[in-house]
């Protein structure tokens, strides 16, 4: 069945959508091109007529211009095969054509490239970290930087991507950026080779990035105080061969966005006992400490701290350079002396009272309340007089001579234990309370006996009778 015309236009109309009409597409020029996370193999090579420099057409637009077009000589090189390229660019300043390197013998638009896949992808994503570290480096102020590679290694699958090196006034320094693992051999011939190129004076720096896991093996993290701020350090395990390249001069770093992480060295220690402390109990956990080696770390450390201070530093003279995260160092090394000071104080402390509670002080027999101690003296001295008096008049002796002041017992000395001497317990007469009541019963008792005496008996006054006759 045939459609209606009416219905075959409706198809061919754009239909209509209520709401703000969409803004209008900004035509297409150079700069508004949507560039790519990895650069092209056609917009890198290697100059070797500049050392082995590295030229990369997307991040510097001006080389187009600057470079001599064509094979030149022989000039530029493939970084994933070696092969020669040829530089071709815009004809006059108002073509929209894209500068970019191609093979020799290749048509305009091919790349044929014959290394494989996998080493271009490993080659574009090594220069991409480095070249993104360059741009940073590169805006700051007095500092200019270049990514730079041997040229005997063009074509070659490179274990450690091109150098970047960065120059301020006179003063050179060389960052190596590794994205895998490094092998003692390697390390060891990127140092020689970096002294033999640039001199001894010659900083050589290995920065490596904090979420890479071959680089980065996390130890935990340490509280510490620096001038009186609490502060929280990250603390790194360090790889075989980042302790090789601490060891022969250079200098290990991490990066973490725009933060440098500059480490120290942390060494467990424990605090030896001297004379008049005591680290059991509660204080064996205050035993265990920390210390610290710094600026480069000690080849034994346990453990590295890490600083963090800003990129910008980079752009300091090299005496400045890192002086912000030396500070803190010494403030850590400061701060290790008072930590210690204040444990071995608290040490004498706990053994101050561990012998207080093991060796109490011996308890004296003192006199009770209602016997002073000049009395107790004066009535055992009057003891002997008074048992010979109650003799020759045949009475009994007084109940006092049975009484004597008890001796307080001595600890013997030797290798017995030492135990506190415990003195015999003393039997004291209680004395009743005063009461106005009993007080009353007495004087009521007293006259009674006034007013009604008893009969003398005709024997007149026994022997012990108190009262005297009338």
């Amino acid at each position: 069945m045939t459609r209606p015309a009416a219905s075959r236009s409706s198809l061919s109309r754009p239909r209509t959508v209520s709401g703000p009409a969409a803004p209008a597409p900004l035509p297409a020029t150079r700069n508004s091109r949507r560039r790519t996370a990895l650069p092209r193999m056609s917009e890198l090579a290697i100059d070797q007529s500049a050392a082995g420099r590295i030229i990369d057409l997307r991040r510097d637009p001006q080389a187009s211009h600057s470079l001599p077009r064509g094979l030149a000589g022989g000039r530029y090189r493939c970084c994933a095969c070696g092969q020669r390229l040829i530089l071709t660019g815009p004809a006059n300043t108002a073509s929209h054509f894209t500068p970019r390197f191609r093979h020799d013998g290749s048509r305009p638009g091919s790349e044929h490239c014959s290394a494989p896949a996998q080493q271009q992808a490993d080659i574009q994503a090594d220069l991409t970290r480095v070249l993104d570290l360059r741009d940073r480096l590169s805006a700051l102020p007095g500092v200019t930087a270049w990514l730079q590679i041997n040229p005997v290694q063009a074509g070659q699958r490179w274990e450690v991507p091109p150098a970047l090196i960065m120059r301020r006034g006179k003063e050179t320094a060389v960052i190596e950026r590794p994205r895998r693992p490094l092998s003692p051999a390697l390390v060891d011939q990127q140092l020689k080779a970096v002294r033999a190129e640039h001199g001894a004076a010659a900083q050589h720096w290995w920065i490596f990035d904090s979420d890479d896991p071959a680089h980065y093996t996390s130890a935990g993290s340490l509280s510490v105080r620096s001038r009186g701020r609490a502060l929280t350090h990250r603390k790194v395990q360090p790889t075989p061969s980042q302790r090789q390249i601490n060891a022969r001069g250079g200098a290990v770093c991490w990066l973490a966005e725009n933060t440098l992480l500059i480490p120290y060295g942390g060494h467990a220690h424990e605090h030896a006992t001297r004379e008049g402390e005591d680290w059991s109990g509660d204080m064996a956990s205050w035993r265990h400490d920390w210390r610290i080696s710094h600026p480069r770390p000690a080849g034994n450390a346990d453990w590295w701290g890490l600083v963090p201070v800003p990129l910008s530093v980079l752009d300091r003279p090299a005496g400045l350079r890192l002086s912000a995260a030396f500070q803190v160092m010494v403030d850590l090394a400061h701060a290790e002396q008072g930590r210690e000071h204040h444990r071995r104080r608290l040490a004498r402390n706990h053994a101050q009272r561990s012998t207080t509670r093991s060796h109490p002080p011996q308890q004296l027999q003192l006199p009770t309340a209602d016997e002073p101690a000049s009395q107790a003296a004066q009535q055992t001295a009057l003891t002997p007089a008074v048992n010979s008096a109650a003799t020759k008049a045949g009475l009994p002796e007084p109940a006092i001579a049975s009484t004597a002041i008890p001796v307080p017992a001595v600890a013997p000395t030797g290798s017995l234990p030492h135990q506190a001497a415990v003195a015999p317990e003393r039997r004291v007469e209680r004395r009743s309370r005063f009461s106005w009541r009993r007080l009353l019963h007495r004087l009521r008792h007293s006259s009674k006996s006034i007013s009604s005496p008893a009969p003398l008996s005709a024997a007149g006054p026994q022997l012990g009778d108190r009262r005297t006759p009338h």
